[in-house]
């Protein structure tokens, strides 16, 4: 995710996650940034971020 300078490489068969702090709630889109395959440009990535009392609740 660029926007938020997260990159994390995918292992097939794994479920990857990490946490991180921002201070600006919205919406943010990315895509895969490695050649992967034939699907490599159906790979979007969406992530959320909501302030913590939202998330908590």
């Amino acid at each position: 995710m660029p926007a938020l300078g997260i990159k994390i490489d995918a292992v097939p068969g794994r479920l990857n996650q990490t946490a991180f702090i921002t201070s600006r709630p919205g919406i943010y889109y990315g895509q895969c940034s490695e050649i992967c395959g034939a699907n490599h440009s159906f790979m979007p990535i969406v992530v959320e971020a909501v302030p913590l009392e939202h998330f908590e609740n």
